[in-house]
């Protein structure tokens, strides 16, 4: 999965791609950026760079149009041949310093002021709230695990992201708010796995999921329907916002949580704490992407959708998902 942007929108956005680009050009003993794709794409459809086995760029040419595409910060930029002088300017003034361009701005920061402004305060006229769960871990059966923790994200009168975090002392309180509230709520795979667990701790019964699930988007199956891939949280996060998770996997967050039950050392909860509380701002910087920019990019296919499509998407019959404990992989790495 990409971000794709023209070179216009791509001058306003923080990124590497500029400075990646020129380390390829330079690695190739040029700084001219015409010469350096007429040298490189003579006879050839597709070029990877790589760096210890990994690639970190492509080019390659649809038409009349270059492609250039930085597989490290997952961008894609369709450029035609007039504006490659505008292109090879910025790379010689800008990046041979490797300065700043103070008036860019990081896509998390596009998404927050307008978040601010309250443009994204609600989806289909409703409010949202998007929150995540951790669990133990010692069944395969997702309604034998055991509520641990839980934060909540939802946009508050200041117009701020307001971190809730709910223990299992207050998780029927909490899960009752949900049952009640007309809201959306969301989360990545909340219907296959978050929603029921919340329902098996409090012993209610499937009456109650159904109420949850009929008002959950979740993000995963929006996802997977729009491109027929399981992809997971952290590959789409780092693909769409450049975010990731505070551990390296679930079995790490895991680790932290029983050092911290073996020792009672405090900082191991707060770093477990951390993990779940970041995968709830990584999931609403997300939402708030494909609410902003409304499509995504995947294996030379350009996804456009609209609010009624994430809606539409988001909703299926839950009674048909396989529920599937998050200790088995679901997702493509």
């Amino acid at each position: 999965m990409y971000k794709r942007f023209w070179l216009d929108e791509l001058k306003s956005i923080q990124n590497n791609f500029f400075w990646h680009l020129f380390n390829v050009m330079k690695r190739e003993r040029t700084i001219n950026l015409t010469e350096f794709l007429k040298r490189n794409l003579k006879d050839k459809e597709d070029i990877y760079y790589f760096e210890r086995w990994e690639a970190i760029f492509r080019i390659s040419k649809l038409d009349e149009f270059f492609i250039l595409i930085d597989e490290k910060d997952r961008i894609e930029v369709k450029i035609s041949p007039e504006k490659l002088p505008e292109l090879n300017g910025i790379l010689k003034s800008t990046l041979t310093k490797k300065s700043k361009v103070l008036w860019q701005k990081s896509i998390e920061n596009i998404l927050l002021e307008e978040f601010r402004k309250w443009i994204y305060s609600k989806i289909d006229w409703k409010p949202y709230i998007v929150y995540d769960i951790e669990t133990t871990s010692d069944s395969n059966n997702i309604r034998e695990l055991k509520f641990l923790i839980w934060y909540a994200m939802q946009a508050q009168e200041n117009n701020t992201m307001s971190y809730e975090f709910i223990d299992r002392d207050w998780l029927d309180a909490f899960v009752k708010k949900l049952i009640n509230f007309d809201w959306r709520i969301i989360w990545f795979n909340n219907i296959g796995f978050d929603n029921p667990v919340c329902i098996s701790n409090l012993w209610l019964d499937d009456s109650f999921l159904d109420i949850i699930n009929q008002k959950s988007l979740d993000i995963y199956t929006f996802i997977r329907k729009l491109t027929g891939k399981r992809l997971s949280l952290n590959k789409v996060s780092e693909a769409l916002v450049w975010s990731w998770k505070t551990f390296s996997s679930w079995l790490e967050a895991e680790e932290s949580r029983k050092q911290y039950e073996n020792t009672w050392d405090k900082k191991f909860l707060e770093e477990y704490k951390k993990y779940c509380k970041n995968d709830v701002r990584i999931t609403s910087l997300v939402l708030l992407y494909l609410l902003h920019y409304k499509k995504v990019f995947l294996e030379d296919e350009e996804i456009h959708f609209e609010i009624k499509d994430l809606i539409e998407k988001w909703n299926y019959n839950w009674k048909n998902e396989v529920q599937t404990n998050q200790n088995q992989s679901i997702f493509q790495e």
